[in-house]
Parts: C-alpha cells; structure tokens; sequence
C-alpha cells in the first residue's frame, strides 16, 4: 500500500485534515520538512484474542 499523508495545514487545494495526494517526491519530501503534512500510519492487523470460550 503506497504512503499516506496528511495536510496538517492548508495546501494547494487540500484543508488542514485532508489526505494529500497526487504530489512528486519533491513536493513530499519539501512539505515534510516543512510540517505542511504529515504521513499517516497503517493500521496494525487486528488479531483476535482469546477467550475461555475458543478453548473449549
């Protein structure tokens, strides 16, 4: 899955709480540095937990 980022400011034509996109890896790179977005962070697998119940 390719990376997310998120405006944490307005930018062109995303708002502050947008997901950015279609930008080059310059563009990327230069509103990082600036902390115009942010990348956002893959949800972690959700794994199943155990009951009393599955043991049976």
């Amino acid at each position: 899955m390719a990376k997310q980022y998120k405006a944490q400011q307005p930018v062109g034509r995303f708002q502050k709480g947008d997901v950015v996109g279609g930008l080059n890896d310059a563009q990327i790179k230069k509103l990082l540095a600036d902390g115009v977005i942010q990348e956002m962070l893959e949800p972690k697998a959700v794994t199943a937990k155990k009951t009393a119940e599955d043991e049976k």
